[in-house]
């Protein structure tokens, strides 16, 4: 069931929902089973991409250049899959739109704004940006009154942004005192992120499949990363980053398939601020990912980040199924 219902004209033309009921307050029983299976995985594989970029930067393979060639062939791969299930982009006017939209919200504007972040400030720090992102969805979703307020959710996501604190403060600080210019440059990414989340659910077309917008949105970011990759890198080949630099980018082109899917698929089932809880699992999973890869040692505060992020889910589940049963007594109320 879309996240704007069929029936709402308004989704076609790309007009945020009038009511408040929205996400989550259509959750039924045990419909947050998949979502949330599909918020783990696309968060466990997600995380590889901070071990993947490790590897990029090992052969220094150019920003620009990586990010066209990550879009392009998790695009292409995506484009196969569609063919042979029939699941094909669809080209109106809305779709592509949507896939503008997602293309530069979700793809271009993060990963141009840690980039250059990147520059002036530890990994660690710009990780630590993340933790934003559920809570700038949610006031987001609230401003357009696609979400109510409830408590219960409010201290899942604290709470899991208290768990990605626990991973990032206690080793990282601001290396210099003007590097506070280069967060407001990382705060972009966070903004841009939660946008993407909230724009995924409002303004999605109607009686669309998430694999084919996954695959439009990943084409459109390539199509649009050309001009900035050949201004900034010049006309660079993957193959010149060697067999390590393929491998990295291979990589993360699956990822962004898997990822890209569900984050489709997840905004159209349980809403934007379900979703945003992918960004404290992403932070976890990217932890685990370096120690299996290259031997990085877990702390104590690891593990209770993870403990406070599972809680943290549980709490989130919790208010949308009350969200749910709230949502028929007003119905009766009004009635």
């Amino acid at each position: 069931m879309p996240a704007v219902p069929p029936e709402n004209k308004n989704a076609t033309q790309g007009v945020a929902p009038e009511s408040g009921t929205a996400d989550a307050g259509r959750l039924r029983g045990r419909a947050l089973v998949v979502p949330t299976l599909l918020l783990l995985l696309g968060g466990i594989a997600y995380g590889g991409i901070f071990s993947a970029n490790k590897l990029a930067a090992g052969v220094a393979f150019p920003v620009f250049a990586y990010t066209f060639w990550i879009a392009l062939f998790a695009g292409l791969a995506l484009l196969i899959v569609g063919a042979v299930t029939g699941k094909l982009p669809p080209m109106s006017r809305a779709h592509l739109l949507q896939y503008l939209r997602l293309a530069v919200l979700a793809l271009m504007l993060p990963v141009l704004a840690t980039a250059f972040a990147a520059r002036e400030l530890p990994a660690g720090v710009i990780t630590l940006v993340l933790t934003l992102v559920p809570g700038l969805t949610y006031l987001m979703s609230f401003a357009i009154r696609m979400e109510r307020f409830e408590a219960l959710s409010l201290a899942g996501l604290t709470l899991g942004a208290g768990g990605v604190l626990l991973i990032v403060l206690p080793d990282q600080a601001l290396p210099e005192a003007g590097a506070w210019v280069w967060m407001l440059v990382a705060l972009v990414a966070a903004i841009a992120a939660a946008g993407s989340n909230v724009v995924a659910a409002a303004y999605r077309p109607p009686q669309t499949d998430s694999l084919a917008l996954a695959c439009g949105i990943l084409l459109v970011g390539a199509l649009c990363m050309l001009p900035v990759m050949l201004i900034a890198d010049g006309p660079y080949l993957f193959t010149d980053a060697g067999w390590q630099g393929i491998g990295a980018m291979v990589w993360v082109a699956a990822i962004h398939c898997i990822t890209f899917y569900c984050f489709q698929e997840v905004t159209r089932r349980a809403g934007a601020v379900f979703f945003a809880q992918f960004n404290y699992l992403v932070v976890a999973a990217g932890i685990f990912w370096a120690l299996i890869l290259f031997d990085e040692l877990l702390s104590i505060w690891v593990w209770a980040a993870l403990a406070c992020m599972v809680v943290g889910i549980w709490l989130v589940n919790t208010g949308a199924r009350r969200r749910t049963a709230a949502a028929p007594r007003r119905g009766e109320g009004a009635s």
